[in-house]
């Protein structure tokens, strides 16, 4: 009988009779193995006791394993490949989530911050150049990203904001906001006073209150003042001013339009980062209308005790007034 595929596989299923069993267990083990063996035979199909008598001369059963374990390990890659394709997949949508929700939370922030004494002119990211008088704080991003141009400030500054109609500038501070496309203003909000002031030297302002229920519009040399009053009671108003009196401070020099002693004193203790000291109530309420360019803080207190009628004496960076 001729030894052909077909009967190695139904001797393999254990579907031959006796005698073709007989016969293909004399064949496999007889030297005629070597010569006969029948060509296009499935081996992934022969296993167990006929695998093990052909494989013994061909070293078939290592390749067969191999071949076999190859097949498994790639259907477990093929199966942690897709678990890692959904984690990603799902990190990817949680991560453009919060991005949308929360398009603040991936930028990179820069803060800058004057001492006593100082200025400061800081450029930010799209050329807006901002002006920071003394104890000053600008919070900005390294760049600005979506459709608004942002930052945090509290102190006193003037910001001449770059123009760009496709993204606001907006400029927060404890109490207010200030939106803008590209104009000139200074904007006062001091953490030790009430009030925070806008006023604008050239273009057009949307200046509001915390809650955005209380806004202003202002144009060139109109000053708009929001105030919490003790009661809690905010209040917004305008008044036309000229605004260069409000920006000289950028230059130096140093302006009091009827302001009392204590308003002047607070202001000389920020330029010149001293301690000043008024022992008498009645002085702290006189007024004072002045102005200096880029004064020495002996020219200033000295013009002053001149027409407001006081002395003064120092003790290192302290100053009484009496």
């Amino acid at each position: 009988m001729q030894i052909t595929k077909e009967l190695i596989e139904r001797y393999h299923q254990g579907q031959c009779s006796p005698d073709e069993q007989d016969i293909v267990q004399q064949w496999l083990e007889s030297d005629e193995v070597e010569m006969s063996f029948p060509e296009n035979i499935d081996l992934n199909a022969i296993e167990d006791k006929g695998w093990k008598k052909i494989s013994s001369r061909y070293h078939i059963p290592e390749v067969q394993e191999q071949r076999r374990g190859f097949k498994f390990n790639y259907r477990i890659i093929l199966q942690l490949a897709a678990c890692l394709m959904l984690v990603l997949a799902t990190l990817f949508y949680l991560n453009t989530k919060l991005k949308s929700e929360n398009p603040n939370r991936t930028l990179a922030y820069k803060e800058v911050k004057t001492l006593k004494g100082q200025k400061l002119s800081v450029s930010l990211p799209d050329g807006t150049i901002v002006w920071m008088n003394a104890e000053s704080i600008l919070r900005f991003p390294v760049s600005f990203k979506g459709h608004l141009r942002e930052l945090e400030f509290s102190g006193e500054a003037y910001f001449n904001v770059a123009k760009d109609r496709s993204k606001p500038f907006v400029i927060h501070t404890a109490k207010t906001k200030v939106q803008v496309l590209g104009t000139r203003f200074n904007l006062r909000a001091l953490v030790a006073e009430t009030a925070t002031s806008v006023v604008v030297e050239e273009g057009k302002v949307q200046f509001s209150g915390d809650s955005g229920k209380q806004h202003q519009i202002l144009t060139a040399n109109k000053r708009g003042v929001f105030q919490i009053g003790s009661s809690g009671v905010s209040s917004m108003k305008t008044e036309e001013v000229h605004a260069g009196k409000y920006t000289a401070w950028r230059n130096n020099e140093l302006l009091f339009d009827n302001v009392t002693m204590q308003e002047v004193a607070q202001v000389l203790e920020r330029w010149y980062n001293v301690k000043i000291t008024i022992n008498r109530q009645a002085l702290r309420k006189e007024r004072y209308t002045g102005s200096f360019n880029n004064p020495a803080l002996s020219v200033v207190l000295e013009s002053m005790g001149f027409a407001v009628k006081f002395n003064y004496k120092q003790h290192g960076q302290t100053f009484i007034i009496y």
